[in-house]
């Protein structure tokens, strides 16, 4: 009878990581963007965001169309239950463009989280790109939707330095066991 019990548990919860994974209403569809002033991205469809650059953990940059400041790209991949790379660091007012490798995103990692910004992106093949304005200065966690990732995106305001925030809101922080290897 214990094991009986002890297997029903089992499919249970690998039902429950399933669904959380798999999550339709979690996964969006075009290119995250964030509306400056606004607390909610909304969405722009593919390729509207522009022509895609090759990133690397600093971030390339270049003018944006509208001359209004910069563009920086990222690649965001995973190293273990760790995005890689663990921190992307801008210039408030930067246009922000991380380009997700669908190939290491896998699992529950394929879900980008970016507290602060709203932003939450299930990255796939043919739909891997975060675009948005870093218009707020500090520091937001980047991380899947079991709180592992612990990237963290900072935002310099225009001294150059990263306000503290006066109340850090809390994230959960996974353990790795939800059985992802990244």
């Amino acid at each position: 009878m214990d094991r009986t019990i002890t297997a029903a548990l089992a499919v249970i919860i690998v039902a429950v990581v399933a669904i959380l994974i798999l999550n339709p209403a979690s996964a969006g569809t075009g290119t995250v963007q964030k509306t400056p002033g606004a607390g909610i991205p909304s969405l722009q469809q593919p390729g509207s965001a522009g022509s895609a650059q090759a990133g690397n953990a600093g971030g390339s940059g270049s003018q944006s169309a509208a001359g209004t400041g910069t563009t920086r790209t990222f690649t965001l991949g995973v190293a273990g239950n760790q995005y890689t790379p663990a921190e992307i660091r801008v210039k408030q007012g930067t246009t922000v463009r991380i380009e997700g490798d669908p190939a290491t995103l896998t699992g529950c990692m394929s879900t980008v989280n970016i507290d602060g910004y709203g932003i939450s992106k299930h990255i796939t093949a043919g739909d891997n790109v975060i675009t948005f304005t870093a218009d707020t200065a500090g520091t937001f966690p980047i991380h899947c939707n079991m709180g592992m990732g612990n990237g963290r995106l900072i935002v310099e305001d225009s001294s150059g330095t990263v306000p503290v925030p006066s109340q850090t809101p809390a994230v959960a922080k996974g353990s790795g066991g939800c059985g992802c290897s990244g």
